[in-house]
């Protein structure tokens, strides 16, 4: 059973009276698995290159290309030394030394679901152990690296981008506390590939230590689940497909932040304002986070997840079984089952993702605006918080709040560059932001003006605080949105129009599509049991009492439905372009539209534009082309009305009545 008994791996660092004693214990770290000889970074190196596999292919190219083996097999030196990681202990104190100073001044505590790291160490030795943390800030491989020193872990290989390579130092640092590196990319260099599927499986079949890698692949900067990518997986499974190994083990770790040390960074990227390249100066500014702080982190460690017993009866290995074993690669079959690992995990994260009071703040905040209602006293957002709390413990959710009213203060002092108490309501800050640094050529879409800027950031990085809380409302809130339209349903109608509003936000809100039927019945019992609705014959059903509910549901779903509806609009206008005018027109409309209506500016945000062409590519409105200018898209416009009429009357409810009036200080 899932612990929810937290300590704070931070209060013993409190009280001792030199935090070199501690960093410099002896430390017996438990292996995940154990090996006869025991490995190291350069016998990995040494193995992948006189691997058979890998002398196959060398001979392979040496002949059709008429190049010299020997040349080849430096070639494959030199990707290894740049791919592997390495080890060094001393390196290892040193930062957490740094680190025990950088958040005892910034964190209010690190907390650890203690028992169930405990329960994970208990299975260490016999099996690849698979670290599968969330990935929401660059700080995330830091903080697991540190859990692990805590806990007398061996430091995982942990799977790095090539970003960091570059970094003067810093990318050395980081390779000798276990980082190995992946280009995102290889552009068709085979040499390069062979080799790091080769050094993977490596680290799985011989390595002892964990491996750590995000299965969203990047880091997420809207704070939400990223659909998973199945390319590092695929590798780290394939010795349990071939029986090289008798299980993997998964871990699956949610990391939630109570503020997040890149929020601004990422509202600039989300607008269109590309992020600087990572560097070691870069590095070093940003240590100015010590001057503010950054609230609560927890890290809570899933449940492990047996390879094994997981696939079950799926685990075929019969096909396997011809021919020598280091010529075989997954087969389609393979393939085709290995998505359901990667949901099964990205679920498992937000199962335990921990909330705190800053995200129902900040629910509650966008709601009052999104409706036009007036700002919210300190009172009423105290009672609102409490009664939000309950709502969304009922479906699932696990909030961190001891003391209400300490905790909405906490809040309050944390998050202040974007909640402030104004006369006693409850008000966004805003900021003056001056562009006249910023590289136009290097814009993703739109140049939006200072004035636009100033306006919507703050409003951007309180959607941020919103956004792990969607996967508890977004199938509520679809359900809402159908009887807003319809008044009156039956299950099947219901069920057909939210299987179709699922599949349009499909790459929004994460969801394994086999699952869809399980997942709207859920939905359509929790929708019941809130009273949001209510059955009205004995076929039929309509909307419930609980209206308050129903608003911040609607208005949660709004930027991504607005943001959608208008990218469609663009298409139809201008057929098939490039993605960046798609980008830009798109932008450019909303901005226009903003200015007489409340349209949040979360739905000016580049993320949903990618997610809105994945998903129209997927229904085969548009087909994305690749080429050496870049992507662009080809409309299909006979399915893109199709999508445009049943996406039209949820805009048009969503936003009856919205008209800025009263509250003019929104405008821009």
């Amino acid at each position: 059973m899932q612990s929810k008994v937290f300590e704070d791996i931070l209060e013993p660092r409190r009280t001792e009276l030199c935090h070199y004693i501690w960093i410099s214990r002896r430390i017996d770290a438990a292996i995940a698995f154990k090996q006869r000889v025991r490995p190291n970074p350069e016998s990995h190196k040494e193995a992948v290159l006189k691997n058979i596999q890998i002398q196959e292919f060398l001979d392979k190219i040496s002949r059709e290309k008429n190049i010299p083996k020997q040349y080849l097999e430096t070639q494959v030196q030199l990707i290894l030394d740049e791919i592997g990681y390495n080890k060094n202990l001393r390196i290892i104190r040193g930062l957490a030394l740094l680190l025990i100073k950088i958040c005892l001044k910034v964190c209010k505590g690190i907390y650890i679901n203690n028992d169930s790291i405990l329960h994970t160490k208990t299975l260490m030795g016999n099996n690849p152990i698979i670290f599968v943390p969330s990935h929401r800030s660059y700080a995330d491989f830091i903080l697991m690296s540190f859990v692990c020193f805590t806990y007398d872990v061996e430091i995982p290989c942990i799977a790095a981008g090539m970003d960091f390579h570059g970094m003067w130092a810093m990318g050395s640092i980081l390779r000798d506390t276990g980082a190995f590196f992946m280009r995102r990319s290889y552009n068709n260099d085979y040499l390069y590939w062979t080799t790091f599927k080769q050094y993977i499986n490596q680290l799985v079949i011989n390595g002892e230590l964990p491996i750590e890698f995000f299965i969203e692949g990047t880091r997420s900067r809207s704070n939400k689940s990223l659909m998973p990518k199945y390319g590092l997986l695929n590798m780290i499974l394939k010795p349990l497909f071939l029986r090289q190994v008798p299980d993997i083990i998964f871990v699956p770790i949610s990391i939630s932040y109570e503020r997040i040390m890149e929020e601004k960074l990422f509202s600039y990227e989300l607008l269109g304002v590309p992020k600087p390249k990572e560097s070691t100066s870069g590095f070093f500014k940003s240590l100015s986070i010590i001057k503010e702080s950054y609230g609560s982190v927890h890290l809570n460690f899933g449940h492990p997840i047996s390879g094994r017993k997981f696939f079950g009866e799926k685990l075929q290995t019969s096909h396997h079984s011809i021919g020598s074993i280091h010529q075989q690669e997954l087969s389609e079959y393979d393939k085709n089952i290995i998505p359901s690992l990667a949901h099964e995990i990205i679920h498992c994260q937000q199962k335990l993702s921990i909330l705190n009071i800053i995200n129902l703040i900040a629910l509650l905040v966008n709601h009052n605006l999104s409706n036009c209602k007036e700002l919210l006293s300190y009172v009423e957002l105290r009672d609102k918080v409490l009664w939000l709390k309950k709502m969304l413990e009922e479906l699932g959710a696990n909030i961190w709040c001891t003391d209400v009213d300490n905790e909405i203060q906490e809040a309050l002092k944390v998050h202040n560059n974007k909640i402030i108490l104004n006369n006693g309501k409850i008000d966004v800050a805003r900021e003056n932001i001056d562009l006249t640094n910023l590289n136009v050529t290097k814009l993703k879409a739109h140049r939006l003006t200072e004035e636009v800027m100033s306006y919507s950031v703050p409003l951007v990085m309180l959607y941020i605080y919103i956004n792990p809380v969607l996967h508890h409302l977004v199938d509520l809130a679809i359900i809402v949105a159908v009887f807003k339209q319809k008044v009156q349903i039956t299950i099947d109608d219901l069920r057909n129009h939210y299987i179709y509003m699922r599949t349009i936000l499909l790459y929004e809100f994460v969801t394994y599509f086999p699952d869809i039927e399980k997942e709207f019945m859920k939905a359509f019992s929790q929708s019941i049991t809130l009273e949001l609705i209510v059955k009205t014959s004995d076929t039929n059903y309509s909307l419930g009492k609980n209206e308050d509910m129903q608003e911040i549901l609607l208005s949660s779903i709004q930027p991504f439905l607005y943001s959608y509806y208008k990218m469609v609009i663009v298409l139809e206008t201008y057929g098939s372009c490039d993605e960046k005018k798609i980008l830009t027109e798109t932008q450019k409309q909303i901005v226009s539209e903003m200015k007489n209506l409340f349209i949040h500016p979360y739905s000016l945000n580049l993320d949903t534009f990618s997610h809105c062409l994945s998903s129209l590519t997927n229904f085969k409105a548009v087909e994305r082309v690749k080429s050496t200018n870049g992507l662009s898209y080809n409309v299909d416009y006979e399915k893109l009305l199709e999508i445009k009429a049943n996406l039209e009357p949820y805009i048009l409810e969503l936003y009856k009545g919205k008209i800025l009036t009263t509250l003019s200080k929104h405008k821009l």
